[in-house]
């Protein structure tokens, strides 16, 4: 039964490798008279379909929430684009160019976030090589990518600048380089800053049970008086297994198997490791499961890099508590569980 309320404004693709039909936000009840209170809405963007469930929320809150939700991932999607113009893209041409710049709150945050991280994962969560991303193609929306690999001697040449968030300086928003190779990616972190932002909004108006289902990433903002079921998917589509969240949880996946490139009969992800320049293998997927939202969006991709030898090294070094990974084989392990 549809409730009439606002509707949010068209959105355009983010992340690189998934096509979304433009999305108009709709109310709508789940269920009949048992869950009249319980409300959803669907947007179109970062390349993928975010949706949000609000539980025990009047009409008036839940239209509020989302409009306000649908702001802001507008403008995070506008803000972070990683090849369409904007704030970012600003950023990263000052960078090239060896000039300093003056960019937005949100980012000058991302890049602190990144120079914690990037240490503490070994350099497997390094959002600075977007320059390597370019140059295998990956800044794209379409999927499977076709055309040949790029040429070792780029590659290597990029690897051995070595790009990294340790070679941004920053003062409060004023950012510098010394290394014109550093470009800022940060598909690895966007989307959990996105529903750690959707959460507060949604707090805001007093609503206590609350989940996000950002493309498979689900953030539980709050339970209330009912658990969230938060199922973890196989490599094949299938349930690995399902986590009952009373609490604000996050539960982000990377995988290596729906983005890819296909040439000669070779098939390559489309996660680079920074060590190498080169697409990674041995992990296919890593499962982080833990209360901040940024630190699981850039762990599970931390993991998918650091491959079947080091992944729990890396786990312990970012402080991952609870984290499943799948290997190349279908041989799943965990931590935490």
């Amino acid at each position: 039964m549809p409730d009439r309320g606002a509707r949010a404004p068209r959105q355009i693709p983010f992340r690189a490798g998934v096509k979304t039909t433009l999305l108009t936000l709709a109310l709508l009840l789940v269920g009949c008279e048992p869950t009249r209170s319980d409300r959803r809405a669907v947007f179109g963007v970062f390349g993928t379909e975010v949706e949000v469930q609000l539980r025990q929320s009047s009409e008036a809150d839940a239209a509020a929430a989302f409009g306000d939700i649908g702001r802001m991932l507008q403008g995070m999607h506008k803000e972070l684009h990683p090849w369409e113009a904007g704030a970012l893209t600003q950023l990263n041409s000052a960078l090239a160019a060896g000039r300093s710049f003056e960019t937005s709150i949100d980012i000058a945050g991302l890049i602190r976030v990144s120079q914690r991280l990037e240490p503490a994962s070994q350099g497997t969560f390094n959002p600075a090589i977007g320059m390597l991303v370019k140059l295998w193609g990956f800044h794209t929306s379409d999927y499977p990518i076709t055309e040949p690999p790029p040429p070792d001697a780029k590659i290597d040449a990029l690897v051995a600048s070595a790009p990294s968030t340790q070679n941004l300086a920053l003062e409060g928003t004023t950012v510098e380089t010394s290394s014109t190779t550093v470009q800022l990616d940060f598909s690895g972190l966007a989307k959990g800053l996105a529903v750690k932002r959707a959460c507060r909004l949604i707090a805001a108006r007093d609503i206590d049970s609350a989940m996000i289902n950002a493309g498979g990433d689900v953030m539980v903002c709050g339970a209330g008086k009912r658990s969230w079921r938060v199922a973890i998917r196989d490599v094949d589509g299938g349930v690995l297994e399902t986590l009952e969240i009373d609490r604000p949880l996050a539960v982000f996946t990377s995988g290596n198997y729906h983005r890819y490139g296909e040439f000669d009969g070779k098939r390559y992800a489309h996660i680079l490791d920074p060590a190498t320049g080169r697409p990674v293998h041995g992990v296919m997927q890593a499962t982080v499961v833990d209360p901040d939202p940024l630190l699981a969006d850039a762990g599970a991709t931390a993991l998918v890099v650091a491959g079947r030898q080091r992944w729990r090294g890396v786990a312990r070094g970012l402080g991952i508590d609870r984290a499943v990974i799948i290997d190349e084989k279908g041989e799943v392990a965990r931590i935490g569980h």
